[in-house]
């Protein structure tokens, strides 16, 4: 029986070779030997000579993601000893709490697996079929590596369309409650393990919270978009004199007091259940004004063919949280699209400041947590960015 293997069309294997993991279906010349959706294949250019090794599914755009650049068995041994040098790396990080993320998809060359930990729980997505047919042995490894005593399978509906995966959300490795308290320097959270954003916390915000909180003491605080009040919880614990959250989701904001609350903020935090942008609109009209405001909203967009909306989006609330910024005020603003490039985002905040007529100064440049690593080969990796801008006096 020939093994599977995939070839590339000439002219189609700059980029692969290059170090991006990602083969899409034009990029195929053909496919030989007998192959099952989600089987690992082999991998090669158009002179026949292997690149790699990656599991090949014709249903998405995206047919193959390259795990390896061996011709490799990809083996339960294959997978612990990524699980182990992924987790080698988290640990020599030695962040201050209890909650972050394993493995990082591209960036911990485990295309289509998120890992997070959550204390004593970790929380797996099989993004790919193929991650998705090895989950359970993955989440058996990770208990292992990790030393966690419950592993819950999370199910992404946008993976689960593009993909045709079949595994629903559940325990894959013993059971715990789904709501669990996790640590974060001085702060404490409850996490929605089953129901919450991603896989129930913004883990990638951890480094740019304190970063930014550093800023919050003695100040009147904006955290727009606050979700379930990560930013504001941390102001709060750094001495902010007062704090208003701006929350859309009833339940987000229920927890967003709980956590204002065990910051020891209870009597310094408003929470505004609104749209931010209306919210945003109306702090303007009444002039309403802040030391320091935070603007971390939810993807624009997660096309390519939607990025012109989306940096309508950002301009507009960009400008208007500029509007609301008392002389000498801070503007700490991001974007977690990847489609949305550094420099792009740069320049859309550099044109609401050029509209609000507001000099505003670059104080700080931040990106994602570092157990979020970076691929330089894989621009998709860098996808969450940030600006610190101050107005001047």
């Amino acid at each position: 029986m020939l093994s599977p293997r995939l070839t590339l069309r000439p002219r189609h294997e700059a980029r692969v070779l290059a170090g991006h993991p990602w083969i899409y279906r034009t990029d195929v010349a053909r496919l030989e030997g007998t192959w099952r959706p989600g089987e690992a294949v082999t991998v090669s250019d158009a002179a026949g000579r292997p690149v790699g090794r990656g599991f090949y599914n014709p249903r998405p755009q995206i047919v193959c993601r390259l795990l390896t650049r061996h011709d490799e068995t990809v083996d339960r041994a294959f997978f612990r000893h990524r699980l182990e040098a992924a987790w080698r790396l988290r640990q020599a990080l030695a962040y201050d709490g209890d909650a972050g993320r394993v493995v990082a998809s591209e960036g911990d060359h485990l295309p289509g697996l998120i890992l997070d930990r959550y204390g004593a729980v970790c929380v797996l997505q099989a993004l790919t079929l193929g991650i998705e047919q090895h989950a359970a042995t993955l989440a058996e490894l990770a208990a292992e590596v990790v030393g966690a005593r419950a592993v819950y399978r999370r199910a992404d509906p946008a993976a689960t369309a593009i993909e045709g995966l079949a595994g629903a959300s559940g325990w894959l490795v013993g059971e715990a409650l789904p709501d669990v308290e996790i640590r974060e320097g001085p702060c404490r959270f409850r996490v929605d393990l089953a129901a919450g954003h991603k896989t129930g916390f913004y883990l990638d915000q951890r480094e740019n919270r304190p970063a930014v909180a550093r800023w919050a003491a003695g100040r009147e605080v904006l955290d727009a978009f606050c979700y379930t009040g990560a930013f504001s919880a941390w102001a709060l614990a750094s001495g902010a004199a007062t704090v208003v959250g701006v929350e859309s989701s009833a339940e987000a904001a229920a927890r967003a007091r709980v956590h204002a609350e065990a910051s020891g903020g209870a009597d310094r935090f408003t929470l505004v259940e609104a749209n931010a942008f209306d919210a945003l609109r109306d702090f303007q009209r009444d002039g309403r004004r802040f030391d320091l405001v935070i603007l971390d909203p939810p993807s624009f967009t997660r096309r390519k063919t939607a990025v012109e909306p989306a940096l309508r989006g950002y301009k507009e609330i960009n400008l208007r949280a500029l509007a609301c910024l008392r002389p000498g005020g801070l503007l700490a603003t991001f974007s977690c699209s990847h489609h949305v490039s550094p420099a792009l985002f740069e320049e859309v905040c550099r044109s609401a400041a050029a509209d609000a007529r507001q000099p505003v100064r670059l104080r700080a440049i931040y990106l994602q947590a570092q157990d979020h690593p970076i691929r330089l080969a894989v621009p998709e990796t860098r996808y969450l960015k940030g600006l610190l801008l101050e107005v001047p006096e």
